[in-house]
Parts: C-alpha cells; structure tokens; sequence
C-alpha cells in the first residue's frame, strides 16, 4: 500500500534492480574516481617530500650562515618557524691515507640529518658519534657500531653510520658528526624548518632580508614538493588535473542518472495525469538520486581505499625498503570533500531531468512523443549504404542520428575518458622527464679513479682492469676514460670488496674508490617510487574510465529493449540486429575517441606550458597514448554490448513489447 508520492522512489528502485544497479556503478565510479585522485595526490606527495629527504640527506628549509645575534633571534621568536638549530664545521684531522671533516650539531639539527643515517643511531651527546661507512676501515681496523675508537685526541663511540656520498669518497675527506651543546655566536649555520601552515613565499622573504644571499641556502627541491602550491607551474598544473576531476565526476554521474531518468517520462506523464504536482514529480526522483547517493558514497571510499593499499603493496614487493614508502595515507577532509562534490553532483545531475519532467504534457509523455522527432526526408546518394550489406550500419546511423541527446550523453563519457588517458600520460611522461629517473651519473657500484702521472700509465691501467677482475665479489669491470666501473656480485659484501682492491691494488697504485651503492638505492627507489605512482595511477584511471564507459553504453542499449523488440517483430533478424547495435558502438566510440584526442592534446599542450618554467622539456603529441585511446575505446565499446545483446537474444518478444 503507498501512502506518499515518496515511496514510488523505492519501488522503482527495487522494481528495476538491473538499471538501479548500472546507475549506481556510475555513482560508485565517480566517488572512486575523485576520492582516489585525491589520496593519491596527497599520498604521493608525503612519498615524494620523504624520498627528496632520503636523496638529499636533510630536511630542514633554510640554512643561515654569518649570523649574528640579531639576526638568531629573530628566527627563535618567529612564530612562523617551527623549529631551528645549530650545526658548525670543526677541522679536518688527518687519518691515514685520508682525513675526517669534524661536524658538529645540537640536538634540533640532528633532527634535520636523520636522513643521511644508513645504519644504527645520531649521537645523543659529545662522546658518540656517526662516521661515513667508507671511511671506518682508516680509522680503526673492524671497526664497527658499538665500538670505541679515539680521533684528535678524544674517545668516540661509534653509534650510527652515515650513508656513502661521492663528493667525500673522490675528496678522500669522511664525515663524523657528533653532538655539541653551545655554540658561540655566529659559529657554523643555522638550519631553519619552517611552519607547514605559514606561507613560504612570505617566510622565505623574510629570511632573505635578514642578510645577503651568499649567507643563505635554500633547499628548494623540498619546499617545492612540500608547497606546490608556492610555484606558479606547478599551481598550474594542479588546477588543470583538478578541474578535468571535477568535471569527469559531474560528467560520469550525469550521464547514469540522465539517461536513466530521461527514458521514464511515460512514467511521470501517468503521475502527472492522476494529480501529481510537478514538485512531486521532483521529490520522487530526487529521492531516488539521494538513496542511490547514500549507498554509492560509502561504497566508491572503499574502493578507493582498496586501489591504494593494493599500489601500496606493490611498493612492499619492489622496494627493498617498502615499508618506509607509504603513500596510503587516509585523509578525511579528502573523502569529506569527495563525498560531499558527489552527493551535490548527483542531486544537481538528477533535477534537470525531474525539472522537465514536470513541465511536459501528460499526454505527450503517455503517448513517448517527446523522443519522437520529425526530421525532413533527405535523398540518400550513397548507393554503398543502400546495398542490403549495409542496411545494419545505415540503420545505426539513422539511430545516433535520431537520438542527438541520448548520443551526446553517451560518447561525453568515452570524451572524459580519453582526455583523461591521454592528461595523465601526459604527466607520466612529464614525471619520466624529472631528473629523478633520468639521471646517469652513476650506473655502477664502485668506481675506482687511477691518478695517471706517468708514461707506464696505460700498461699500468690494463694490469690494473686485470687485478680488478680477478677479485672475488667483482662480476663486471669497465673502463671509463681515467677511472674503473666495477659491479659486485654481492652488494652487502661492499666493504670486504673495497678493503680487498684497496690491498691487492691501492698497494701499488695511487688510486681513489667511490662507493655508489647508497646514492643509487636512494636515486633506484625514487624512481621506482615515481614510476610505480605515475604507472598505478594510469591504471586505477584507465580502469574507471573503461567501466564509465562499459556502463553508460550498456544502459543506452538495456533501455531501449522495446525498441528493438519492435525491430525483430516486424522481421528483423537477429543477425542484424546485433550488427546495427555494434555499429551503433562503434561509432560512439569512434566519434567519442577521436574528440577526447583532439581536447586531451590541447590539454596536454596547456599542461607542458605550465611546466616549462620548471623543467626543460619539449612537447611532442602523444601519438601512443592516442593511439591507446583510439584502439581501446574502439574496443571497449564493442565489448559493452556483448552482455546485454545477450540478454536481448533471450528476451520474449509479446513480453517486452508489453511492457510499461
């Protein structure tokens, strides 16, 4: 028994459980889409800040070098700075065959090193210390953590291990840092960490007032990931991604609910003409878009949630240290704000339909005049589409023809789709482009530098390759204008292999060796870390956008079964039937393909001149991504209307043509 207009909402839902369904995989689609943008942006941003500190070995802001005591207290009291600290250089002791650099900090500038540990600990006081790895063999033979050794007349601990950096191995200076409490004024550096919530800009400002450029150092790389939005390009480029979300989700939803809705205008005309005002009319369907909206919400979070943590176990299987890339990070502010743009998305998307709905004749909509359209008689030239071949695709070009609405509504989907492909390759491309992944200056684990003074010096060079190869943990050498590339069989056995060529071959030779292994980690799993964001982000992207569109074509077919009931009961066949749906397919995704490459390479372009200023690369068309797109929508489009053909093929002819 319905006592109220409101319950129609929940009949119809539960009546048409098929078209409920497809309409809420649209919603659920849209929430997943801008919900997992958004994780991921945020999520791959904190991955980045985290990598660019591991590369980098540092994670203050700012350093300040010539101070004076003016100048230390305007940073203590600037509630813009969140923390600051001390660090200063002592001398260069010499040790052996090389020297240690004395570095000392306070316990806020160690906070600021942590990413230059490699093993073990920072020192917590002045009687510990953290040593370049390279470097323990010239100190103290077997040396190792928890072990005391003496340097410039003082007893050290060694606590922590410093990772290896090329500039200190060719120098032949190591690093030992220690702790120091008090610094006189103006000794060594201040290192400043600005305030996540203040502006940047304004506080960067600020700092480069207090004096000149030489006395400051600006760790842009951080504060460029940390801020985007402090650079123009990159600001730019956020905007265009953004906005292309927003309207994908407008786009996606509209066209679930529209075409849906549209098709039920008999419906509305028999409420109309029992006494149904036109406010009715709309609160029947808006209702159903809210329930639909209040079951698709939870339902798209979750799948969102699911896309990030499967990316997030790839990294735990790649990377060597993948528990320390995390960029499943869950933000509530971020699904908060996806959930509510949906929920107004799909209440807007469903109340154009519901407006027209109460404005049209009750006895237009009884009779389904309104998707008649009479259309003036046009001789046909083209005897090709007149041969009995043909007659299938001549038949689908009148359909998407007849219908300039419902082919609108269903090939915007295939457009945002492709735009969206073809934008997001675009960034891959632009991410590959980054000196992160297309930096080569170090391919090798050791280098080994000969120092040529004298004529023997090739013939020396050539015992020397030979000497290198016959060392046990060497399985590649090569040669490279004064210097040997070496790769090792067994990269945890680096120390035993330096100290072995630094017996069999230093003893001999005047020679300098570079350990790498720490740097390439580091470089290794930066890049791996954008490729497998960039690459998991085209995928959840291209998986959205294929369902979208499975989706929207599959509900454009299922809601015209009347219609080609009607084909096949005055003596169409099967055959061509199938034939001219397929066409029909075909040609939306040939027309949506080609317009989502025309915008989605002016978008592409627009996204290159946002970066140029950040980064020197040169725009080319994505042909392949095109070309990915041209062929997948093709694809995809025909494979959207295999189910519900079949469907069809069983379908009883009397009963469907009967149905209201």
């Amino acid at each position: 028994m319905i006592s109220s207009y409101k319950q129609l909402s929940s009949k119809y839902l539960k009546a048409n459980i098929k078209r409920t369904i497809l309409t809420l995989v649209g919603i659920v689609l849209s929430v997943a889409l801008i919900s997992t943008i958004g994780l991921f942006m945020k999520g791959s941003q904190l991955s980045q800040i985290e990598s660019i500190k591991r590369l980098n070995g540092v994670s203050f802001h700012a350093g300040i070098s010539n101070y004076d005591e003016a100048i230390l207290n305007k940073i203590r009291y600037n509630p813009q700075i969140a923390s600051f600290g001390l660090m200063s250089q002592g001398g260069i002791v010499p040790v052996g065959d090389i020297s240690v650099q004395m570095n000392f900090a306070d316990h806020h500038a160690l906070a600021f090193l942590t990413y230059s540990l490699k093993d073990g600990k920072l020192p917590a006081n002045d009687h510990e210390a953290a040593v370049d790895s390279w470097a323990l063999p010239y100190i103290k033979n077997d040396l190792q953590i928890g072990d005391s050794f003496e340097l410039d007349g003082k007893t050290y601990q060694l606590v922590g291990l410093l990772d290896n950096r090329e500039f200190t191995q060719k120098s032949k200076v190591g690093r030992l840092l220690t702790y120091k409490a008090d610094f006189a004024l103006g000794e060594g550096r201040i290192l400043i960490e600005i305030n996540q919530k203040a502006n940047f800009k304004e506080v960067l400002e600020e700092i480069k007032s207090l004096t000149e450029d030489k006395n400051i150092v600006i760790n842009n790389e951080l504060i460029r990931v940390l801020k985007p939005e402090s650079n123009q390009s990159i600001l730019a480029m956020l905007v265009i991604v953004v906005s292309i979300v927003v309207i994908a989700t407008v786009v996606v939803i509209y066209n679930a609910f529209q075409i849906s809705v549209v098709e039920r205008m008999k419906q509305f005309g028999l409420l109309r003409s029992i006494g149904a005002t036109r406010k009715q009319i709309r609160q029947i369907v808006i209702r159903e878009a809210a329930v639909l909206a209040v079951i698709a919400i939870p339902l798209g979070i979750v799948c969102s949630l699911l896309a990030l943590a499967a990316l997030q176990s790839v990294f735990l299987i790649l990377l060597e240290d993948g528990a320390r890339v995390s960029f499943f990070h869950m933000d509530w502010r971020i699904l908060l704000i996806s959930s509510i743009i949906t929920l107004m998305t799909v209440l807007a998307s469903s109340y154009y339909p519901a407006f027209f709905a109460g404005r049209i004749s009750p006895l237009l909509a009884i009779s389904s005049r309104l998707s008649i359209k009479k259309e003036a008689i046009k001789k046909q030239k083209n005897t090709v589409l007149k041969k009995p071949l043909s007659f299938p695709l001549s038949l689908a070009l009148k359909n998407v023809k007849r219908n300039k609405n419902r082919y609108t509504v269903t090939i915007l989907s295939i457009i945002i789709s492709s735009v969206l492909f073809i934008t997001f390759s675009s960034i891959m491309d632009i991410a590959f482009a980054s000196k992160y992944v297309n930096d080569s200056s170090a391919k090798s684990d050791l280098t080994i530098h000969l120092k040529q003074n004298s004529p023997d010096s090739l013939v020396e060079s050539q015992q020397t390759g030979e000497l290198l190869k016959s060392i046990e943990n060497v399985s590649e050498v090569y040669k490279q204008d004064s210097s040997f590339r070496i790769n090792l069989k067994d990269a945890t056995q680096a120390l035993a292999t330096v100290a072995n060529i630094q017996q069999t071959v230093g003893t001999n030779h005047d020679i300098t060796i570079v350990n790498h292994l720490d740097e390439n980690r580091a470089k290794d799993e930066s890049k791996l870390v954008i490729k497998v964001l960039v690459y998991g982000f085209i995928t959840v992207i291209s998986l959205i956008g294929s369902l979208n569109i499975l989706n929207t074509i599959t509900i454009s077919i299922i809601i015209r079964r009347k219609e080609l009931a009607a084909l096949k009961s005055i003596g169409m066949s099967q055959r061509d039937l199938k034939k001219m749906i397929i066409y029909e397919a075909l040609i939306y995704g040939f027309s949506g393909s080609l317009q989502g490459i025309f915008y989605g390479c002016i978008l592409s372009y627009i996204m290159y001149l946002a970066v140029s200023g950040m980064m020197k690369i040169q725009w080319t068309i994505p042909y392949e991504a095109c070309f990915i797109t041209f062929v997948s929508a093709l694809f995809i489009s025909y494979v959207s209307v295999l189910v519900p053909l079949r469907k069809i093929q069983k379908d009883n002819l009397i009963d469907v043509i009967r149905e209201q």
